[in-house]
Formats: C-alpha cells, structure tokens, sequence
C-alpha cells in the first residue's frame, strides 16, 4: 500500500465508520498492518493509506491490535496522568514534537469480524490511540504548528523522502 504524506489533503478528511464486516475487511486490515511494518511504524490508520474508514492497526511491542470504529469512552488525563513522548508519524517523516497526552485511554471498538471490546490501553499504547484517532478525524500532529513552522517541516518531508528514493 502507498502512504500518503503532508500535505496530501486526504490527510484532513475524516473517516466514515466501517459497517461491512467481511473477508475484503480482514484483508484490507492485514496489508494496512504490512505496510506499517514495513514502514517501522507502530501504529496506521486506513486515511494514511488514502481510505477513508475508522480503522487502525497498531503494534508498539505488546502484539497487533485491529481497532474498528474506536471510541475513546474515558481518559486518565483528568487525573494527571499524562505520558510526555517524542511524536512522529509515518505520514510526516523524519519530523519529531515532544507531546503530552493522556497515559491511559478506555476504548470501545469493534475487531475484523465485528466483535464488539472495551479495553483500557495505557502507556504508548494509549498514545499511539490517541495519535491514530486524530488522523480519523482529519488532523495531524503538526496541526498546532504556525504555518512558518509547518513550511519547514514541508521542506524536511520533501528531504527525507528524497533520501528514500
């Protein structure tokens, strides 16, 4: 699958919900972990690859997980307890921002063949949630940046994907 990078305006569009539960799903949700992984990353949302469906697959260590139309239902971050780490993002290589976000997330999501969970992540599985659920909702981790500061990170893109090819 082909990744799409900053600034591709498919990026800022927000996923449907996933309703057809079948084997093109499961297929689908195994190249979208496949490409991840080949591209050393921890976690991908289908946006990333240009679909436009709550869907993400994500690996930081603990084993895959295939999230279908996630919600986040509670956080810990009313309690203080926020994890500080350096975000980046498969869609924005080679560019990093020390974030905060919350360190643990309830989730509510379904699997490849529809089973409803609820499950607490925490640590940088919650963060890679996190950060995942924003790229459904059409933004960015770089979205708070000034446009100065976003022109650079456009330049260090072009840069990094140059070194790629």
């Amino acid at each position: 699958m082909k990744l799409l990078y900053y600034p591709d305006p498919i990026l800022t569009q927000v996923s449907e919900p996933v309703t057809e539960f079948d084997q093109s799903l499961i297929t689908f949700c195994d190249d979208l972990y496949a490409t991840m992984k080949e591209n050393d990353g921890m976690g991908l949302s289908a946006v990333q690859v240009g679909v436009l469906k709550q869907i993400i697959v994500m690996d930081v260590g603990e084993g895959r997980y295939t999230l279908i139309n996630p919600e986040i239902r509670e956080t810990t971050t009313g309690d203080g307890n926020v994890l500080k780490f350096s975000e980046g993002c498969l869609s924005v290589p080679g560019y990093y921002e020390e974030r905060e976000r919350s360190s643990g997330v309830l989730l509510r999501y379904e699997t490849e063949n529809g089973a409803p969970v609820i499950k607490w992540f925490k640590e940088l599985e919650a963060f890679c949630i996190q950060h995942e659920m924003d790229h459904l909702d059409g933004k960015l981790f770089i979205d708070d940046l000034s446009p100065l500061k976003k022109q650079l990170v456009r330049k260090k893109i072009a840069k990094t994907l140059k070194r790629k090819t």
